[in-house]
């Protein structure tokens, strides 16, 4: 068997292949749920204070009962504001302080718990949340907390429980139905999950920033289930509804979602004349434009409005670099990174900038050590990753793989790293080293679908049993990722399973049928399967093309034996 080339140079987008991850949304609204779910509770108490009987002394009574219902309130939300900024240790101290003053108080419980999670200590967390529900059973932010904590631990019943009597308690909880609808995906139950999400939706109607968050995590599901239309819908639903710039904005993205550019620029147009100070949506209406030929002069000009507004925020000058790469104008782009560079000494953007300027010229030895430069500023594997393609592009791939084995010695847990090597080990025929660095991945994440894929791969090549199970371990996790389907296919076709290899290369080759190694894969199925002309047909087009693919040899040489007489 040929190499196949990895999926990472096929063209594979890593987007199309993960599920949608809805508990992250959960997670980064953690601190929100609190907030507002505290926020409810204080004011309950405000409120349970103010129907007391209106005489003198109840009047003091409330007085200091509000008082100190305000004082806990305020204490609260600093230690919160500390933990939102990370500031573990002054938060911890604070939080103390607080437990000891009001040992009662659930609310304070639920910070600790937060504090803990932060430190990645479950167990303390759960004992915590669960202290919270003990003092106080309808503590809802308690309840999400520990309906997270269990789900990212993998107990999907119990995540549901907690959820669900969260519910019970407000119906109108987004981080609730963004849990229930997480679950029902996890569990592969798209149909589920939107019901669950649309319920949701409903509930909380007339909240907009609660609308906000549910339509964008709809959005996201939308995308990924090839339904944007869906989202426009409820886009449009919300500026009928709420006429302000927050749901022309979300308009806007359902706009672009559906490719309705033209319409996404009126509407972001919109946007930046009922607020001269916006500089989130003057950018992307900017972004929108540069991809229009002649639309070079409003596109620097909303890019310089933008400067105007915030001289301090880089994004503007930023975009406005790459797009001068883009037209390129390289004097002018290298001239605003080292603008850019000067205002902006202890970031790495500027001397990113100008290696992006060097590497649109091919001024490639420039451009790593501008790269070489940012990554000693900003580690990161975007820019780590650069450096290597362009060592690979000089055919320094020996040069690449000691790089990044270097910084994976740092950090040996960091999979992305893993998979590149893998990949670059891959093309250089290393096999036992990419089979060594796919096999780490799924140490770690044992539903890596393209390390599966990869690795079902190299075991074939090897002939070990182990293939197929890979294969089809890859598949059930993304059976709608072409590549993947492939992979299934051809070894199933290699260990002797003609029809269904046929029924998941059709799949496949159906999906993307621009691609030839799938279309090849396929004609030697239609071959193993005695229908010849069908392989001969594909085959001939795949000739007729032109283009250079990895088993272009192979696909020839079959050709040509099917052909001869």
């Amino acid at each position: 068997m040929t190499n196949k080339l990895p999926l990472l140079y096929r063209g594979l987008s890593l987007a199309i292949i993960s599920l949608l991850n809805i508990s992250s949304y959960v997670n980064a609204a953690n601190f929100d749920t609190l907030g507002s779910a505290t926020q409810n509770s204080f004011d309950s108490m405000e409120q349970a204070a103010s129907t007391q009987n209106n005489t003198s002394s109840s009047s003091i009574l409330n007085s200091f009962q509000q008082s100190e219902a305000d004082n806990k309130k305020d204490h609260y939300f600093v230690a919160l504001n500390l933990l939102r900024r990370n500031k573990i240790n002054e938060a911890q101290n604070k939080i103390t302080d607080l437990l000891k003053k009001f040992p009662n108080e659930a609310q304070f419980y639920n910070l600790q718990a937060l504090l803990e999670t932060l430190r990645k200590d479950d167990v303390a967390a759960q004992k915590n949340y669960q202290k919270s529900i003990d003092l106080d059973k309808n503590n809802t932010a308690a309840h999400l907390g520990l309906a997270k904590l269990v789900l990212d631990g993998g107990d999907l019943n119990a995540a549901k429980d907690y959820a669900d009597k969260a519910l019970l308690i407000n119906d109108k909880l987004t981080g609730a139905y963004l849990i229930l609808a997480d679950i029902a995906y996890k569990q592969k139950n798209t149909t589920d999950a939107e019901k669950i999400l649309r319920s949701g939706y409903e509930k909380i109607k007339g909240d907009i920033e609660q609308e906000i968050q549910l339509i964008n995590t709809l959005g996201k599901f939308y995308v990924v289930q090839k339904q944007p239309e869906k989202l426009l819908s409820l886009a449009e639903d919300m500026v009928k509804r709420h006429k302000n710039n927050q749901a022309l904005a979300l308009l806007a993205s359902a706009q672009i979602a559906n490719t309705q550019y033209d319409l996404a620029e009126q509407t972001l147009t919109q946007i930046i004349k009922k607020d001269s100070q916006d500089i989130t949506h003057r950018l992307l209406l900017a972004k929108l434009l540069s991809n229009k030929a002649g639309k070079e002069q409003e596109t620097l000009q909303l890019l310089d409005e933008t400067v105007k507004i915030d001289a301090h925020n880089p994004q503007a000058a930023v975009y406005k670099t790459a797009y001068f790469i883009k037209l390129k104008r390289s004097p002018e782009a290298l001239a605003l990174a080292d603008s850019i560079e000067k205002q902006f000494p202890a970031l790495a953007i500027g001397k990113l900038l100008k290696g992006d300027v060097y590497l649109a010229d091919k001024q490639m030895d420039k451009a790593i050590e501008h790269f070489r430069q940012a990554y000693k500023i900003e580690a990161n594997t975007s820019v780590l990753f650069k450096l290597a393609d362009i060592m690979q592009v000089q055919g320094k791939v020996t040069d690449a793989i000691a790089l990044l084995n270097t910084e994976s010695a740092k950090d040996n847990k960091n999979n992305a790293l893993h998979f590149k090597l893998a990949t670059l080990y891959q093309q250089q025929n290393n096999m036992s080293q990419a089979q060594l660095h796919y096999e780490t991945i799924l140490n770690q994440q044992a539903d890596n679908a393209l390390a599966l894929n990869n690795l079902a791969w190299l075991y074939e090549q090897q002939n070990n049993p182990k293939a197929l199970d890979l294969a089809k371990k890859a598949y059930v996790l993304a059976p709608d990722t072409p590549a993947i389907a492939d992979t299934y296919g051809y070894i199933l076709l290699k260990q002797g399973q003609l029809k269904e290899a046929l029924v998941q290369l059709e799949k496949a080759s159906s999906a993307a049928p621009k691609d030839n190694d799938i279309q090849y894969h396929l004609a030697e199925a239609y071959a193993a399967n005695d229908r010849t002309q069908k392989a001969i047909d594909i085959l001939e087009t795949i000739a007729k093309s032109g283009q250079d693919f990895s088993e272009k040899n192979q696909a020839e040489t079959l050709l040509n034996k099917l052909k001869a007489p």
